[in-house]
């Protein structure tokens, strides 16, 4: 048939050409005729055309399940997975019997939304699952690094008598070394012979990219070595592992070779190029790393921001800072924004050339953009202000280290009372040192200390402070908790997140445990948040409804808005202060910052700041939900605290807890400038 012949060439213009010619000229088109259109439109991703052809009357008149497994599948290469699934969900709705191809192109549409979850459970509620249907979900679990997930999957595949083929193998390898599981991945390709299968190019890349994150560059010499005998030639991706895993090991002179070697079969790429700079920054050959980075645009090669990070951190090793300064200051013209790496290694430099004032220049820039400095910006800072004798300069970084709440740690007050024993002698350096005490005294080695706030029967709450984790927080204070007996985990605040805590005091299934958790999950807590947003002018008070879905990318957490996937989430604010700032450029001219009180209804993963940030009131400070821009707020940290909290203890009586708002946050608000209320 002359249109399935253009399906198969991907040619679906010029099939829906000849449809409507067919139209034109009165000869009959069915619903055939429409599905091989269908069919051409899924072969070449167009998944506008695929959904719009399935509401053809051909096809609304005589649906038939090739059409509607050719949309599905045009909808996952377009990476339009929930479209995908909302059309497999519909097939029985609208006539059709879901087929074995229809599950699994769902299985694999979940596979490009990341979405391991929703493959899993699609796989299980199949009956009639095969190895398409459980390589596509180990695909989706590799996607997402979940290594544990998908050699699950694959004991269920043995379980059911289905062998594994090649897919299955490469998906597994990749989600081991992805998950930093370098012996489980070389084992499953010393598995494969067994299983009668022969190993690919992907198999061997995935196999010597795991040994390149073991600092195994011995075993992934070899692996390299066996491919010739295996009748593979090893692609640029191979060799780019190869070369990392070089790196890795500080193995310059053999990372050099093989990017030689690259270089007669293929053109290098920016990856390859990158990998060769950090293997001579390990290897301390600043010079070389730099001659790399000039010759990148001659071989068509685009250096970024992984390129200039390890030739910065070559030139710093090689105590070379003007060379280091220079490469910093040509990122501006390249549209790159320096990141923390970039950053810690220019300081570096500069504190190993005794350069104080680029080191606080650079500290200050730091604090003043998007990129807070860590502990290891401060101390080499203050290092570099140590050999300069520049004692005032280390009261500002300790000023500066309080404001992004960072504890002052041995390597700083050492360079810090050194500069001042230096310049007014030991009596003063001392009286630097016991400044320091208090802050260690209040803090733990796992972190700031928290104090209770309220206790009663089974509950406790404390402050948890910002920039540590709830599971932290709470071992570190197991110990000095102790007369109030073990302390479990009911409730969560994120990371960045300050305020109350409540805790129930017994062992793991006790009836503490239970009661509170209970009433969680019953939505019968009441908690009420305290935030600043920037936006357009809200009303006084409302409520944002909106359906959540949480991802899980590489480990870490994500959520969106999914009217179609999400879970139910609701979210009630009102509006306790407005503030008259200046709006950013491409901004309403209505402009301004507001303090709100939240009230989540319900407990989804990061729900305040995406239901937030979905109506374009992004919370200050918010780094991962926030404005594309530099917000016009100075927010040193994420300004999100839970204010008040009320449940019932395990004698029915009513138990709530409130925290302030913690000085830094008060201090952002002091210096904005209120102009009406809510």
């Amino acid at each position: 048939m002359f249109l399935s012949t253009l399906a198969q060439k991907k040619f679906p213009d010029l099939a829906l050409n000849v449809v409507d010619t067919m139209r034109a000229t009165a000869v009959e088109v069915n619903s055939i005729h429409i599905s091989a259109v269908v069919g051409a439109a899924a072969r070449s991703a167009r998944w506008t055309l695929a959904l719009w052809l399935l509401q053809s009357p051909e096809l609304l008149a005589d649906p038939n399940v090739f059409a509607w497994n050719a949309g599905i599948s045009a909808c996952e290469a377009g990476k339009e997975w929930e479209r995908a699934l909302l059309l497999f969900e519909s097939m029985p709705a609208a006539g059709i019997e879901p087929d074995k191809v229809s599950r699994n192109a769902a299985i694999s549409a979940c596979k490009s939304g990341s979405n391991w979850q929703l493959a899993v459970n699609l796989l299980r509620s199949f009956d009639s699952a095969d190895v398409i249907s459980f390589g596509a979900a180990i695909t989706a679990c590799e996607k997402c690094g979940m290594w544990e997930e998908a050699l699950s999957l694959a004991e269920s595949m043995q379980a059911r008598r289905i062998s594994l083929d090649l897919v299955c193998y490469n998906a597994m390898m990749s989600a081991c070394q992805k998950g930093q599981q370098w012996q489980c991945t070389l084992g499953l390709l010393f598995r494969m012979p067994l299983a009668r299968l022969s190993p690919d190019v992907v198999s061997f890349n995935a196999a010597i990219t795991a040994c390149e994150q073991g600092s195994q560059w011995q075993l992934a010499l070899s692996i390299l070595a066996t491919m010739p005998a295996s009748r593979i030639s090893p692609d640029l991706m191979t060799f780019n592992a190869m070369i990392s895993a070089c790196a890795s090991s500080a193995q310059w002179e053999l990372a050099l070779s093989t990017l030689r070697e690259a270089s007669i079969q293929y053109m290098p790429d920016t990856i390859s190029f990158s990998a060769a700079i950090t293997a001579l920054e390990k290897g301390c050959q600043w010079e070389m790393a730099l001659n790399i980075l000039r010759r990148m645009p001659e071989a068509s090669a685009e250096p970024n921001l992984v390129s200039f990070n390890a030739a910065i951190s070559a030139c710093e090793k090689g105590w070379q800072w003007e060379h280091a300064m220079q490469i910093f200051g040509r990122l501006p013209d390249l549209n790159l924004t320096p990141d923390l790496i970039t950053y810690n290694a220019t300081v570096a430099a500069c504190e190993k050339g005794a350069q104080w004032l680029l080191a606080m220049d650079l500290l200050f820039k730091m604090y003043l953009g998007r990129q807070l400095p860590d502990d290891i910006s401060f101390n080499s800072a203050t290092i570099a202000c140590e050999k300069a004798g520049a004692w005032q300069a280390t009261l500002d970084i300790l000023e500066l280290m309080l404001k992004v709440q960072i504890l002052p740690d041995a390597v700083f007050a050492g360079s810090a009372t050194s500069a001042f024993r230096a310049a007014l002698g030991p009596a003063k350096a001392m009286i630097l040192l016991r400044s320091l005490r208090p802050f260690w005294q209040r803090c733990n080695a796992r972190g700031p200390q928290s104090k209770a706030l309220a206790t009663s029967s089974g509950v406790i709450a404390i402050s948890k402070p910002a920039g540590v984790t709830t599971e932290d927080l709470v071992e570190a204070l197991q110990e000095q908790c102790q007369p109030h007996g073990s302390l479990r985990i009911v409730s969560r605040l994120d990371h960045p997140t300050s305020g109350v805590l409540p805790l129930a005091v017994g062992i793991e299934g006790s009836m503490e445990a239970n009661w509170l958790r209970a009433q969680f999950a019953g939505r019968l807590v009441s908690k009420e948040y305290l935030c600043l947003c920037e936006g357009a002018p809200f009303g006084a008070r409302g409520t944002i409804n909106a359906p959540l879905l949480t991802k899980e990318v590489d480990g870490v957490s994500r959520s969106e808005v999914s009217e179609s996937f999400g879970r139910e989430a609701v979210t009630e604010y009102a509006v306790l202060k407005r503030y008259n700032v200046r709006a950013p450029r491409n901004c309403p001219e209505e402009y301004e910052a507001m303090l709100l009180s939240v009230k989540p209804l319900t407990g989804r993963t990061h729900q305040i700041r995406v239901h937030l940030a979905s109506v374009g009131r992004p919370l200050a400070g918010d780094l991962t939900y926030g404005r594309k821009h530099r917000s016009i707020l100075n927010c040193p940290r994420l300004f999100l605290h839970c204010c008040r909290i009320q449940l019932m203890d395990i004698n029915d009586e009513v138990f709530s807890a409130e925290a302030t708002l913690p000085s830094e946050l008060m201090d952002v608000l002091e210096a904005l400038q209120p102009f009406r209320v809510g």
